[in-house]
């Protein structure tokens, strides 16, 4: 009897990890790719050498929705993401880390309002150069931030208003 059900368990657990597997497989058929965060000058500078715009994420230790900016929706857009950016992230918060930016030292609170963030979370823009594009406050869902990668990923930014790159897509 022992054995039985020993035997039987065993497949009610092979069973449960097919099952198991293929729960979690199916709705995620690509694997989302790890973001890999820079600190804000070695961001800049990957940047200027890939031609790539940087997406600064501005956050502070005590902000829920910035953490669910990190944990829901960034991995959502990770591959997005990881090809057409360089990210980074500024602790707003932070007073005691200073960055070199337009040939000023500035710690991460001077920053973040010099390229305008006056709350968190903040998604900041900038060009290849360095040079500020546009910013979204508040909490942003994938969805809607996955047309402000577009815009700006693509360079649409360069030829057309977001407006007008909106109704087109």
């Amino acid at each position: 009897m022992k054995l039985k059900t020993l035997h039987a368990t065993q497949k009610v657990n092979v069973l449960l990890a097919v099952i198991l597997f293929i729960g979690i497989a199916a709705p995620y058929p690509v694997q989302a790719q790890q973001l890999e965060w820079y600190s804000f000058e070695e961001a800049l500078a990957i940047a200027d050498s890939t031609g790539r715009p940087v997406m600064v994420d501005v956050w502070a230790p005590w902000c829920g929705w910035c953490l669910k900016m990190k944990r829901h929706v960034y991995p959502k857009l990770s591959t997005q993401l990881t090809k057409n950016f360089v990210l980074t992230r500024l602790n707003r918060d932070d007073n005691e880390t200073t960055y070199q930016y337009k040939g000023e030292r500035l710690t991460s609170l001077r920053l973040a309002q010099e390229l305008k963030a006056e709350s968190v979370p903040t998604v900041i823009f900038l060009h290849s150069t360095g040079d500020y594009l546009l910013h979204i406050s508040g909490f942003v869902e994938a969805n809607k931030l996955q047309m402000v990668l577009e815009y700006i990923g693509s360079g649409a930014y360069r030829q057309v208003s977001f407006a007008t790159f909106q109704k087109k897509q």
